[in-house]
């Protein structure tokens, strides 16, 4: 895992609240001087710490979190790679816990948000124990 020294975090927080911010307001948000930042920022990306830049659209859409149980003996990571990239899935998380991963979907509508939870169990049905699905209802 990649180092993260304070200067990265001040700039990880001034780009998670605008990733369109320029070198230059953000090298004044953080105190530094733009080669500084560009260099930190670049470190970043070919680290792997950055690992792109996303837009998140403020009353567009439907957003929910898709919680996943994978079947015992199922390969977690196999299958999370098959579905990381799909229209409407921003990313996917393995985490701890009562399942085993969650997905950070972008939808249009409930309609949409159901067909992809059918294109979900119908990739890998023996694979999946669960899903639970819940809907944002606001983003603070």
């Amino acid at each position: 895992m990649a180092k993260i020294s304070e200067i990265d975090r001040a700039i990880l927080s001034e780009l998670r609240a605008n990733g369109r911010i320029s070198f230059v307001e953000l090298a004044k948000k953080v105190g530094a001087n733009e080669r500084t930042i560009r260099n930190h920022v670049r470190s970043m990306e070919d680290s792997g710490v950055i690992r792109g830049y996303s837009i998140r659209e403020g009353g567009v859409g439907l957003t929910a979190l898709v919680r996943i149980k994978v079947s015992p003996g199922a390969e977690i990571g196999s299958f999370a790679g098959e579905i990381t990239g799909w229209d409407g899935i921003e990313i996917v998380y393995e985490v701890s816990g009562e399942t085993d991963l969650i997905t950070l979907v972008h939808v249009n509508d409930t309609m949409a948000l159901r067909q992809l939870l059918d294109r979900i169990w119908l990739t890998a049905p023996s694979e999946i124990s669960s899903t639970t699905t819940e809907l944002v209802l606001e983003q603070y």
